[in-house]
């Protein structure tokens, strides 16, 4: 489970910007502001090793109900993983491949 490499965040004025680089930035003409759920979201997908590691993180810091931040997590995940976002998740593969459909 990874960041695509040509999304870039940044932090500017306590808030949370994804920017998109190289063979992004041809795709998307601008930035991304993130929420900061979404901020934390982005940050834990490199760091972790599957999506339910970044559930139970989510439920710890902000202290919210399992089926919350498995609706946030999984919610916005898979938009990141439709847009090539985020790769190599396998919980979502099969899921979104179905919606798509």
């Amino acid at each position: 489970m990874r960041t695509n490499e040509n999304y870039i965040l940044r932090e500017i004025d306590e808030e949370s910007i994804l920017i998109p680089i190289g063979k992004a930035s041809e795709h998307l003409n601008g930035m991304i502001h993130l929420t900061p759920t979404a901020a934390f979201i982005w940050k834990e997908v490199d760091s972790s090793n599957c999506v339910e590691e970044i559930i139970q993180k989510l439920m710890e810091k902000y202290e919210v109900t399992e089926e919350i931040a498995k609706r946030d997590v999984y919610g916005f995940l898979t938009e990141l993983y439709r847009q090539n976002m985020v790769l190599e998740i396998p919980e979502l593969k099969d899921n979104v491949e179905t919606l798509e459909k």
